[in-house]
């Protein structure tokens, strides 16, 4: 399903928080743009923000298993919803 949402991440053994947006998510996957290439099989702890009463922000754990660069520092990152928060 296309979805844009603000997102933000947590890297392992890091206490920033990087910000990215959520371009498409399923049960199982997520798709999101971020200005960080990420090393796969890295885990992540995300939240998704849509911004909207009508839902809460969504957190989950997720594996990264590609990372393209779409140009100027901005990267397309697939990952695998491993566990909802």
């Amino acid at each position: 399903m296309s979805v844009t949402a603000e997102l933000t991440y947590n890297m392992p053994g890091e206490d920033k928080t990087h910000k990215g947006q959520c371009r498409n998510l399923s049960h199982s996957g997520i798709q999101f743009e971020t200005d960080k290439p990420l090393q796969e099989g890295t885990s992540l702890e995300i939240t998704i923000d849509t911004k909207s009463e009508k839902f809460r922000p969504m957190n989950a754990i997720v594996e990264v298993l590609r990372t393209e660069s779409s140009g100027d520092n901005e990267y397309k990152i697939a990952g695998r919803i491993l566990e909802y928060k």
